[in-house]
Order: C-alpha cells, then structure tokens, then sequence
C-alpha cells in the first residue's frame, strides 16, 4: 500500500523533473493532504453548494480523496507583484506550464494505484465550470479544505502550509490513505482577528469587495488576459494571481 508520503514523494519528483526541463524552480516539498471518501464533512460541504459532487459521485467505489499543491516558484510570485494592473507573463507561463504538471501527476498516480489493483480517478486542474454561473462541480479549493490540506484566506484561495500562491490536483482512490489532521487554527490573518485585507486590496478590479457580483467581474477579465496573451504565450491562461501575491499568505501561513 502507498503512503501519503510516499505519494508526495513521487509528486515531488515529478515536479522537480518538470521543472528543470522548463527553468521553474517549484518551491518544493508539495503540500499534500487526504480524508475518506465518507468523511460526513462532504455531505456538508453539499448542503452548501449542492452543485458540487460527492467524491462517490465520480468513482463510486471511492475510499480515499487525495488534494495536492503545487508551489509556484519565488520568481513568478515576485515578478507578478510589479505591475498593479497586469500580471506578469511569467506568472501566466507558469500557470499554465503548472496545469499541464498536474495533469501529469494525477494521470501518473492513478496508474500506480490501478497497477496495485486500485481504481483510481486523478481529476483535471481547471475549467471544470459552468461558464453562466461559474460554479464548478467539483473545486480543489473545497476539497483541501475538506482533506485538511488548509483553511481559506479572504480572496477564496486555499492558504496551504506554502501558502496562497499554489494550484491544486485531485486524486481520488478505492486505496485506503492514512487521514490527514486538520488545521487546528485559520491560517488567514484577518479571520485570525489580526488585520490585513491586503488580497482584498490587491484585487485591480476591486472584485473581492462584492464576491457574489464580483466573481463575474473577475472571470471576464481573466477571459480578457487569456485572449490578450495567447498567441505570446501559445496557450489560454486565464489568470491574473494578483489576490494570491504580495500578501502575507502568499508563500506561508504568516
């Protein structure tokens, strides 16, 4: 049987491989966490955004649910912190080049699972949403909040012991994996009683003021980027990141 370590143990090295042959120095180890895949902490998550799935509802014979993150480098957070209104490319670059990563990762995990005699499911990255309501069935974010993988900051995002400025992968495993303890404290400082807002502050368009309104505001510019960068970039990279760099919980938990 895999265990979580030994899991993040391939993550890592798989990370590390990709991102010498693409420059990226990722700020490893990766961040991993997992719960069961009866972990009544789903039925709750349900009850509030009913359209979100069950992990069962995706492989019904689901034991385990694995969340991962990858830390973006140093570099691309530093560099998308210059310019208030536009991202960096590097940041673009990498969130792209990070997808395609994780997309690799959970293909390769799942193959090892099955070849133990484990169906396995690794699940796409991103653009898993309804684009009229922009509500996605199955979020990453939620389910390292329900793995324990880390508690939400003010700009939506999963704060992880490496921070904010991260992409999450998703696994999910008839293998049983040892349960992950969940954070014991907010890892936000503002949610911590402690004044920031800086992610708020961050925000070029001022969406996460009004996030019910807003989150249509940031979608259509994050559309705007990706068609203005594709052809430089030879890729869609819908992102921007300026809510998840320059803040305190941008690379750790402060």
């Amino acid at each position: 049987m895999l265990s979580l370590e030994s899991i993040g143990s391939i993550i890592d090295d798989i990370a590390d491989k990709f991102g010498t042959r693409l420059g990226i120095t990722y700020r490893l180890p990766a961040p991993i966490a997992s719960t069961p895949a009866d972990n009544t902490l789903w039925s709750k998550l349900l009850n509030v955004h009913p359209w979100h799935m069950h992990p069962k509802d995706i492989l019904n014979t689901a034991t385990s649910v694995i969340v991962f993150a990858i830390p973006l480098s140093y570099e691309a957070i530093e560099s998308n912190t210059r310019d208030y209104n536009e991202p960096s490319l590097q940041w673009l670059r990498e969130y792209l080049y990070t997808n395609r990563l994780i997309q690799e990762i959970v293909q390769h995990i799942s193959k090892v699972l099955e070849s133990m005699g484990y169906t396995s499911k690794g699940l796409n990255p991103t653009h898993d949403y309804n684009p009229s309501t922009l509500r996605s069935s199955w979020s990453h974010r939620h389910a390292g909040y329900v793995c324990g993988l880390g508690t939400f900051g003010l700009n939506n995002l999963l704060i992880t012991s490496k921070g904010c400025a991260v992409r999450l992968g998703t696994i999910i495993t008839e293998a049983k994996i040892e349960e992950t303890e969940r954070p014991t404290f907010e890892y936000c400082l503002e949610k911590r009683g402690i004044k920031c807002k800086k992610c708020i502050e961050r925000c070029p368009i001022r969406a996460l003021t009004n996030w019910d309104k807003g989150r249509f505001e940031c979608n259509k510019r994050l559309t705007e980027i990706a068609l203005k960068y594709k052809n430089v970039l030879e890729g869609y990279a819908d992102a921007c990141g300026k809510c998840s760099t320059g803040i305190p919980c941008a690379t750790r938990i402060p």
